[in-house]
């Protein structure tokens, strides 16, 4: 189980454009650093649960996330790189390597100030039609899913400099976001809240714009 701090805001096409220059290399950002080369991933998430609403979910005190995710990863070493989907195989191309694999995660979600802090229990599933027939079997039923085509990329930041920050350049079922997060780590999660913001802030985005909804919610148009 570990801690997790994220922030995600919505971006504008230029906005998306401007943070993708700067995780690729080809621009710098005063102040932040790129610790590694990116990775493009796709992942695709299934939501269960055993209620029809999320009103019910969370007055019977059910987590707020039971999930299997399948996730294809390409550690990209350039600027070009085929596009895939979940129906091809393992496969090399081009000196990058191409993964697929599956998670199961609980996850139970607070919101302090506007800011996601979470807890989180995962593993690794080698089958998750398994897994999927437990579920149904006890009772659940997958009620959501969320197809996400993310970059990601570690960063580091003068706002706070021993910290380690993840930042994904999403598309979420079409919509363009940004989200950050913190995991673990020994900085009070009251400076990383703050250190969030001004990350953010230092890519020029307003953090007064920052989605505290779930992915369902942002999706499906609803508010807390």
């Amino acid at each position: 189980m570990g801690r997790e701090i994220e922030i995600k805001i919505p971006l504008t096409d230029s906005e998306y454009e401007k943070i993708f220059s700067v995780i690729s290399g080809e621009q710098k950002l005063a102040g932040v650093e790129v610790k590694d080369s990116f990775e493009h991933i796709l992942k695709s998430d299934e939501y269960y649960s055993r209620y029809n609403s999320r009103e019910e979910s969370k007055a019977a005190g059910e987590p707020q996330v039971i999930r299997i995710r399948s996730e294809k990863e390409n550690v990209q070493t350039g600027l070009s790189f085929e596009k895939f989907d979940f129906s091809e195989k393992e496969k090399k191309t081009d000196g990058n390597k191409t993964n697929e694999r599956s998670f199961f995660c609980i996850k139970r979600k607070n919101i302090e100030n506007g800011i996601e802090l979470n807890r989180e229990d995962e593993t690794f599933v080698e089958n998750p039609g398994v897994v999927r027939d437990l579920l149904e079997l006890s009772g659940y039923h997958k009620f959501f899913n969320k197809q996400k085509d993310a970059y990601g990329v570690h960063c580091s930041s003068v706002v706070l400099p021993a910290c380690d920050f993840h930042l994904e350049l999403e598309m979420v079922n079409g919509l363009k976001y940004i989200e950050v997060e913190v995991t673990d780590g020994e900085d009070k999660p009251d400076d990383v809240r703050m250190a969030l913001e001004k990350f953010m802030e230092q890519f020029g985005l307003d953090t007064s714009k920052r989605d505290k909804r779930s992915w369902m919610e942002i999706i499906n148009g609803g508010t807390d």
